[in-house]
């Protein structure tokens, strides 16, 4: 299990995107509240308004990061070059989805656009992926894929863990504290892989948890920020990315289990249904089919909204200890 940087280089990137996305969630919130970007947060009896979108924040602070990555490591020969491609093609692609997502902020894109688009997206990482159609898979060992790798592996997963991520929203700090466990998941698989793909994935992995957690501190509950679907699906895009680039996507698979099954209930519904629940003394409530994981727990007892999100990370944090023990 060797590993190709030290201790130090794996914090700073995650210290820097931290104090980054910190300072300008704290402007973001000023110029949305200026502009009246603001939307109810229906899950509250009074209904407050709250600035929307802020995901921009957590994209901010992550390119921080990922500058610091290639202003620190482009030096180190020969991995210099790995660490640029794969840097340009993780950012490149996350930036796309990310500017998908802003323009289904304020133009609500239909579906099919939606999963037609990060097909494109995944053009700079399949170009930097060449050469590498090699994926480990559990119980079955090294499995060359070929040209099926490039063609239907990696749009495929670039497009459900953008959309997948999406669909599972609208709680406070939901989404966000989803994005830290599964980001610090696949950052301890990095490390566990022990190549150089998995290492500099770890880069990428804290960069993004660094930037989740300064966001976190302004959208948990009760959130002061929302994180629009600029937030969602960059967090998606990127955890994708990383997880293509870094050759993890036997980790990936299990960490999106949760998403499979609220696709699953959204599709029910056309992906028309919502995560919102009904308010009922201070308690969220779901009385008919449910359209989410949200309205399962809802349905399984009395709960608050901070309460739902934690049961949520927690069975998120049960699939991300598989997706650890998988590697192992």
């Amino acid at each position: 299990m060797p590993i190709y940087f030290k201790f130090a280089d794996f914090l700073i990137p995650l210290a820097i995107s931290f104090i980054v996305s910190v300072f300008s969630t704290k402007f973001v919130i000023i110029k949305l509240k200026e502009r009246g970007m603001m939307a109810p947060d229906v899950n509250k009896p009074e209904k407050p308004l709250i600035p929307t979108p802020g995901g921009s924040s957590i994209v901010m602070g992550f390119i921080a990061g990922l500058l610091y990555i290639l202003l620190q490591f482009n030096r180190l020969i020969p991995i210099s070059r790995i660490i640029i491609e794969t840097t340009y093609s993780v950012l490149l692609s996350s930036l796309l989805l990310a500017f998908l997502g802003l323009i289904d902020d304020f133009l609500s894109l239909s579906q099919k656009i939606r999963a037609f688009l990060p097909i494109f997206a995944s053009i700079p990482l399949i170009l930097s992926s060449v050469g590498h159609s090699t994926l480990r898979i559990p119980f079955m060992g090294n499995i060359d894929f070929g040209i099926w790798y490039y063609i239907i592996i990696i749009p495929f997963t670039l497009t459900i863990s953008s959309n997948a991520f999406n669909m599972l929203e609208g709680l406070n700090g939901l989404a966000t504290g989803m994005g830290i466990i599964m980001s610090t998941t696949l950052a301890i698989v990095g490390i566990i892989e022990g190549n150089i793909f998995s290492n500099i994935g770890t880069l990428f992995s804290l960069s993004l948890l660094g930037s989740l957690i300064g966001f976190f501190l302004y959208n948990k509950y009760p959130s002061k920020v929302f994180i629009g679907n600029i937030g969602t699906y960059f967090i998606g895009a990127t955890i994708g990315s990383i997880g293509i680039t870094g050759f993890m996507l036997s980790s990936l698979f299990f960490l999106y289990i949760p998403y499979a099954v609220e696709f699953f209930l959204k599709a029910r519904t056309k992906f028309k249904g919502v995560c919102f629940g009904k308010v009922d003394s201070g308690y969220l409530i779901w009385d008919e089919s449910p359209q989410s994981l949200t309205h399962i727990v809802m349905k399984m007892g009395k709960f608050k909204e901070y309460e739902i999100v934690s049961i949520l990370w927690i069975v998120e944090t049960i699939f991300s200890i598989l997706a650890i023990l998988v590697v192992i």
